[in-house]
């Protein structure tokens, strides 16, 4: 009987096997579709901390681009650094001293990803940088960074990693039932190709299924409460861009990015209410021009015309309080307290702490099975070589972070509270001298 057997071959699932073989443990994953088809090749492609947090939720931000500091270090050839600029316009609805309050707190958590300090850009350097902008009512922008990666590319990296240290991965497995003796899981009940079906027993079952967790549990008469968002993309097949872009969207109430890639362009992502399940996620004609639109705010002639579009749910978990107010943060959940011994699901969480997801998910595994072993995905690269080391960075207070996703309103104010004491201090040194489209590109390096 082998020690695991994963659920998912999304990203966190892929993280999990790595994870598990890298400890020693025998481990098995099953994956219905293609590595990371899913909700990971729908994601913006960006592994990042999550500025926008910083409006609500720090901690998760905090939390996030920490970990991301491992993906950096452990997953180098997939990623590219993505200059970020984000244009601000006369009666935003953040204003330009608002933006870089933003982009000044982020810079902390920055440095855990090896990111870079952010420009002030003059609204000449705009311009110059993007010829095709709108300039009426431009006052100037603020830039940052981020990591571009091959979302599907890092959970096929994961797997193969993994496999290389005695790990098996089937694809085009899909698991229907879980297997149960005496309120303990003892395996699942799989459909392969051609409709095999095959009984697959371990010690521990980890649901790594992203939106499909609830459907999982649910073989065992558990429920995992999930908010899914649903999240669309326009993929154009050629760049558009010279640099990725933060913009404001036509309805004022989000934003969307443009993100340039090898030979493409990323538009997206529309965040809404799925009321379906998983898989019944689909791209609507309005979401389309929600984000056509608000592109062609700022860029009269941005191509109506994409190449295909890519949508997902995304699995937050279900919580209280407003939209807007949603936290990406995961949980490790031990079935084994609700009568399903063996049964462990990684639920919520983000491309972008991928990695601390999988640590968490192992070490109960490790603690079930009785086999201790020290995680190593953050020392050793996909390639299996020694990870280059990191300073080392404070993470954030577990204690807090667990008391304010009971209370999202005190949540925001916690967040709320480093920006205006930032914006304080900001105000009271007087601003820097914008950059111009020069010094950009020596920044960054074009």
């Amino acid at each position: 009987m082998r020690d695991l057997l994963v659920i998912g071959g999304g990203v966190t699932g892929a993280g999990v096997l790595r994870d598990a073989a890298l400890r020693g443990l025998s481990a098995l994953l099953l994956e219905p579709g293609k590595p990371g088809g899913a909700t990971t090749a729908s994601s913006t492609h960006l592994i990042h901390g999550g500025i926008r947090y910083l409006l609500y939720d720090r901690l998760t931000t905090h939390a996030t681009a920490w970990d991301a500091g491992n993906i950096v270090k452990t997953a180098a050839p997939l990623l590219k650094r993505l200059p970020i600029v984000w244009p601000v316009y006369r009666g935003a609805s953040h204003p330009l001293s608002t933006v870089e309050t933003l982009v000044t707190c982020y810079e902390p958590f920055q440095r855990m990803k090896e990111g870079l300090p952010h420009l002030r850009l003059s609204a000449a350097a705009v311009t110059e940088l993007l010829p095709a902008i709108k300039t009426e009512g431009l006052v100037g922008g603020v830039s940052f960074d981020e990591w571009w990666v091959d979302a599907e590319g890092l959970a096929e990296a994961n797997l193969k990693a993994a496999e290389a240290l005695g790990a098996e991965v089937r694809l085009g497995w899909r698991a229907v039932g879980l297997v149960q003796e005496g309120g303990r899981v003892v395996g699942v009940q799989a459909v392969g190709p051609e409709g095999r079906r095959e009984e697959l027993r371990a010690k521990v079952v980890v649901n790594a299924a992203g939106p499909w967790v609830d459907e999982v549990v649910r073989h065992a008469g558990l429920n995992i409460p999930l908010r899914l968002r649903k999240g669309t993309h326009l993929v154009y097949d050629k760049p558009l861009v010279p640099v990725g872009l933060l913009l404001e969207a036509v309805d004022r109430g989000r934003y969307v990015f443009v993100v340039p890639f090898a030979g493409g362009t990323l538009v997206g992502p529309t965040d809404l209410d799925s009321p379906g399940g998983p898989d019944d996620v689909r791209t609507t004609p309005e979401e389309i021009e929600y984000l056509r639109a608000s592109v062609r705010r700022y860029f009269k002639d941005f191509p109506l015309e994409y190449s295909r579009t890519i949508v997902g749910a995304r699995p937050i978990l279900g919580q209280s309080g407003s939209e807007k107010l949603l936290s990406r943060e995961y949980e490790i959940f031990d079935h084994g307290r609700q009568g399903a011994e063996g049964l462990v699901t990684a639920g919520g969480g983000k491309m972008s702490d991928f990695r601390l997801m999988a640590k968490d998910t192992v070490d109960l595994a490790c603690e079930k099975l009785g086999k201790p072993a020290d995680c190593r995905t953050h020392s050793v690269t996909l390639a299996g070589a020694p990870a280059a080391p990191r300073p080392e960075f404070p993470r954030p207070s577990r204690s807090l972070k667990l008391f304010l996703r009971r209370h999202p309103r005190l949540r925001e104010l916690h967040a709320l509270s480093y920006l205006g004491a930032a914006l304080v201090r900001r105000l009271a040194a007087g601003g820097e001298p914008p950059s111009d489209a020069a010094a950009f590109r020596k920044h960054y390096g074009l």
